[in-house]
């Protein structure tokens, strides 16, 4: 069973599910489901009590890890991805349990195309030119073809080491392909929110074939048309995990930790 962490005022407000006007009618538009955080894993805290199938009713679209950094997580059109140490994708089992996850309901609000964009750093900035405000986290799903492409994934730890995540990513294991299609699944967060997930972007990779996936490391574009959809999100939703004496020990201080992850 989860524990809801209790916000302050001003982060409650960002809890709550806000009304959008469609077709006439107001539908909820829930927040972002964060189960931990990201600073939990900076920290070396690499398991949690929340399973898939719990997960899965909470959103159809988002990324995460799996116990022990056993996979890395692609959740997309309501089927949850991992990515083993080994580079093979499967579906989750339903019992799996998470650490770490980001999910959403996604519907888009907004739909475009970009051409002549050589590689992820100048699709970020043309994904940021045109986000209605930099100051709400957004759900970002982005549909190409990549000429060469870079994931990372995560080799499985023992049940008690806690070594911080920027020192793992020093020798995670990487992936590269060529010429292949896919989706990248990921979120927009304001600079507010560096402790709960990444900023201003976490994206994870999922191949069309659903034979190849993982953190997106870096990627380079072969002039192919881009199709970006972007769903803006009231706030956050952020479950803790419970009983858990590794995230209850005393962390670092942001400043101490640092992580590209």
């Amino acid at each position: 069973m989860t524990r809801k962490f209790t916000f302050p005022f001003f982060c409650s407000v960002l809890m709550l599910s806000v009304g959008q006007l469609v077709n006439g009618q107001v539908v909820e538009d829930r927040p972002i489901f964060h189960y931990s955080v990201m600073d939990a894993m900076r920290n070396g805290v690499y398991t949690g009590a929340l399973r898939i199938d719990a997960l899965a009713a909470q959103g159809n679209f988002g990324l995460g890890t799996y116990n022990q950094l056993d996979g890395e997580m692609v959740a997309l059109d309501g089927v949850f991805y991992r990515v083993a140490p080994d580079g093979l994708v499967s579906k989750a089992e339903d019992q799996r349990k998470v650490p770490f996850a980001s999910v959403a309901f996604f519907k888009a609000d907004q739909v475009f195309e970009l051409n002549n964009v050589k590689n992820i750093e100048m699709l970020q900035q043309e994904i940021m030119r045109r986000l209605p405000s930099r100051n709400k986290p957004y759900l970002i799903r982005i549909e190409t073809v990549f000429k060469e492409l870079n994931v990372g994934g995560a080799n499985k730890l023992a049940e008690k080491d806690t070594t911080g995540l920027a020192e793992l990513m020093k020798s995670r294991p990487l992936y590269k392909r060529q010429n292949i299609a896919g989706t990248v699944v990921g979120f927009y967060h304001p600079s507010y929110a560096s402790g709960i997930d990444l900023s201003p972007f976490h994206f994870h990779f999922i191949s069309d074939d659903k034979s190849y996936g993982g953190h997106l490391v870096s990627g380079e574009f072969s002039g192919a048309k881009i199709k970006v959809s972007i769903d803006e999100k009231p706030g956050y939703q952020v479950i803790l995990p419970p009983d858990n004496d590794l995230f209850n020990r005393p962390w670092s201080t942001p400043e101490q930790v640092k992580s590209s992850y």
